[in-house]
């Protein structure tokens, strides 16, 4: 079919799209026309198609209007991945409401995996850092108008995508793991089929944040980080090693909200509760970590992160093991470090030019739809 000749249709849920171009007024079938050619305009101007793995969540929201912005990717799937929440619904009403926001409206959403691969689910803290609802508490400037595209699983479009996608999509998981690794369950081939992965999760030196060694990502479903650092893919990864370090003071959060556009705003209200617990909980005096943002900054500006290459495993030791979800890292070299998996390169990023990057990110914000826009689009698109 077409798919399999590397002619797949240019959005990525081609049933919105002529949804999109259906009944309503001649602007408003216009403005729909407008969303369509912006998409194909994506595809044949060389951005790499992209799929994302997520649990939105404050610092998730940031990386999909990070996503949503930059002309170097083609975003067309965003999968929900249970994390900061267990509730996998209202994870995904964050997704479609931020894509609004975003004027990403095409873009579809899809659940994913809402347990873990092997373990019941534990609450590793993350309403106390994202809120209840994920965001923490902030009104939404937009609601999303569609819900979740029920026709496929997460796991399922990750499969298809790597499949029939020319060129292959880029993944990046924001998530724990658990979306991949069913994925690589259907697909023993992913990471021949789709090389290359970009997440962010695990710590090789900085202190762990919901165990003295473990992060929240790999620790939510340790045994699906093991299956997938050991599968083969070409895997970048963020640690809190770098995380940690690329740090968003009030300051500059609050500078957001004098952007064009009302995502600076959001982003502002957003961090607020993050903010604070990060204060509270965690005693940091002033700002947040950007956790999740550096596992696509990484993708689109490389030259700003230091990486090294080790071969890594996890801990699955059961709970509540204090060890469970390490990320054990081969920093030896040489002759006393095993052999690496077939194809594996597992790229570490310890170190970021951080102003560098936060510039990158207001400017990238800066782009999204201006507040006209975003009431022209609410007028017109579903009227």
């Amino acid at each position: 079919g077409a798919a399999q000749r590397g002619t797949r249709p240019l959005l990525g849920c081609w049933g919105l799209g002529l949804e999109l171009l259906g009944g309503g007024s001649a602007a408003s079938r216009m403005w729909r026309a407008l969303l369509l050619l912006q998409a194909a305009a994506r595809a044949t101007a060389g951005a790499r198609p992209l799929i994302i793995s997520t649990d939105p969540g404050v610092d998730d929201s940031i990386a999909l209007l990070l996503a949503a912005a930059s002309p170097e990717v083609d975003l067309r799937a965003v999968c929900i991945n249970f994390g900061s929440l267990h509730n996998v619904s209202q994870l995904a009403h964050n997704a479609l409401a931020v894509l609004a926001l975003a004027g990403r409206e095409d873009v579809p959403v899809y659940l994913g995996a809402s347990d873990p691969l092997a373990v019941p689910f534990h609450d590793l803290g993350g309403p106390s850092f994202h809120g209840v609802d994920g965001l923490g508490g902030a009104p939404l400037p937009v609601q999303p108008k569609h819900g979740v595209n029920m026709s496929k699983t997460a796991a399922e479009v990750i499969v298809e995508a790597c499949r029939h996608w020319r060129p292959a999509p880029v993944l990046v998981s924001l998530a724990p793991l658990t979306n991949v690794a069913l994925a690589l369950a259907l697909e023993p081939r992913l990471p021949v089929l789709c090389p290359t992965l970009y997440m962010m999760g695990g710590t090789i030196l900085e202190a762990g944040n919901v165990s003295p060694v473990a992060e929240a990502n790999i620790a939510n479903d340790a045994e699906a980080a093991c299956r997938v650092f050991a599968a083969g893919f070409d895997l970048h990864v963020a640690p809190l090693d770098v995380t940690m370090s690329t740090w968003l003071d009030t300051t500059y959060l609050e500078s957001l909200r004098g952007l064009p556009s009302p995502a600076g705003s959001f982003v502002w209200n957003i961090t607020r509760f993050y903010t604070r617990a990060y204060r509270n909980v965690g005693g940091f005096v002033d700002g947040m970590p950007l956790h999740d943002p550096s596992a696509l900054l990484m993708f689109l500006r490389p030259e700003l992160y230091e990486t090294r290459r080790w071969q890594a495993v996890i801990d699955t030791s059961p709970y509540p093991s204090m060890t469970r979800g390490m990320v054990i890292a081969d920093r030896r070299g040489g002759p006393l470090s095993p052999p690496p998996p077939p194809n594996a390169t597992l790229h570490f990023a310890l170190s970021a030019k951080f102003e560098a990057l936060r510039d990158f990110l207001r400017e990238r914000l800066a782009t999204l739809p201006r507040d006209s826009e975003a009431s022209q689009r609410e007028r017109l698109m579903y009227e």
